[in-house]
């Protein structure tokens, strides 16, 4: 089973910038150390308030925190296609592949309803969804060219490569490349370069939290990072995923499992104590205040939007702070390790989950009992996994 991991962002607090930065290379040590796989980083804008904390750009951190380690790759959760200039974005990541060595995976999303999208372009502006989805679409086929095409052309709704009237003056330039050059000079393609360091590009995981985009995920052949849906939600939605996936392939695809081998990615909001009620305790409060203000950016966190079709809210549920609801639902992995490896456990059995990311995101908590709680889970809950594997197999 695969684990991974991401950084602390202390969510809706004033915390220093270059604090927040030390704690992120020692995080990265420490899932060095611990046996996990990636380190996922997510990408926010404008955080003169404390939310979101996260790095504007989780690629340039990456290389950084991949330079300070070993083994551990690096993942953004996500790059915020819309709001990317597409051929730059491709060159970052092929280059950043390169210069780690394969160590690279790519975290992909439309984002959240914020402020950030219209300041990059004005059709990312996530208040016209059907125009934002168009845009990430096209800006994911982009990507792709760029890494696969050796002479890369686009002609689109939003993009069109090359910029047409560009001829050059040189023959010398252009007599013995018709791949690129018409003959009379003028550009029809360009030469994106590097091509990524992993053949035929790294794997691509989409952050979602709706079935709707399980599916897309599952036609274009790329995995998902899942967050914020309920078991029976999730479920659905992975269900969703192989079903279009499995038509899509022509052939039937285990669940969670994808047709290029990546897996599902269930990422959970993350704490562990030595007891249940420590955990719960040291939890409770960040939980209830980011889910407060991060349901005002994303409907599809409100409570409705984390069930499967067949769930419905009681009246006990509406009465329930955020924690209590979330936990009831299976939302988190907060507690003792017993009760989290349980719940892991319990998303392997039921819908083949072999992959799993811990997000260590409630608030308030100091940054010394979030590092304790990775090393407690590399500890205490990773090995039940590897043995019941060793079990498995035999």
């Amino acid at each position: 089973m695969r684990f991974d991991g991401n950084v602390y962002y202390h969510e809706l607090e004033q915390y220093p910038a270059d604090k927040l930065f030390d704690e992120w290379r020692e995080t990265a040590h420490l899932l060095d150390q611990g046996g996990f796989t990636t380190c996922w980083l997510g990408e926010h804008h404008f955080w003169h308030k404390g939310y979101p904390v996260a790095c504007p750009n989780p690629v340039l951190v990456g290389l950084h925190l991949a330079s300070v380690t070993k083994n551990l790759r690096m993942g953004q959760s996500a790059n915020i296609l819309p709001d990317h200039h597409p051929i730059r974005l491709a060159e970052d990541l092929a280059a950043a592949d390169h210069m780690i060595k394969g160590r690279l995976d790519v975290g992909i999303a439309r984002g959240t309803n914020s402020t950030a999208g219209i300041q990059f372009k004005r059709e990312a502006d996530r208040r016209d969804p059907d125009t934002n989805y168009r845009l990430f679409e096209e800006v994911l086929d982009i990507l792709i060219k760029c890494w696969t095409q050796d002479a890369m052309s686009h002609d689109g709704e939003f993009y069109t490569f090359p910029v047409p009237g560009w001829s050059e003056a040189d023959e010398r330039i252009y007599k013995n490349d018709p791949d690129h050059y018409h003959p009379d000079g003028g550009l029809k393609a360009l030469g994106v370069m590097p091509k990524p360091y992993q053949a035929p590009y790294p794997p691509i995981w989409q952050s979602a939290d709706n079935t709707k985009s399980y599916e897309f995920a599952a036609r274009k052949g790329h995995a998902v990072i899942g967050i914020n849906r309920s078991f029976q939600g999730t479920k659905e939605a992975w269900t969703a995923y192989q079903s279009v996936a499995s038509e899509q392939c022509g052939r039937e695809l285990s669940l969670g499992v994808c047709a290029n081998g990546q897996t599902l990615n269930a990422m959970r909001t993350f704490h562990i104590a030595e007891t249940q009620e420590q955990a719960e305790s040291e939890a409770r409060a960040g939980i209830n205040a980011f889910y407060e203000t991060a349901t005002g950016l994303n409907p599809n966190w409100a409570r409705k939007g984390l069930l499967a079709k067949g769930e419905e809210l009681s009246a006990e549920d509406n009465d329930l702070d955020w924690f209590d609801f979330l936990q009831k639902y299976e939302v988190l992995l907060v507690g003792s390790p017993d009760f989290v490896a349980e719940r892991i456990h319990k998303f392997r059995e039921e819908f083949n989950c072999q992959h799993v990311t811990l997000w260590p995101n409630p608030g308030f908590i100091s940054f010394e009992k979030v590092l304790r709680g990775i090393e407690i889970f590399a500890e205490r809950v990773i090995p039940q996994f590897e043995t019941s594997q060793t079990q498995a197999a035999e």
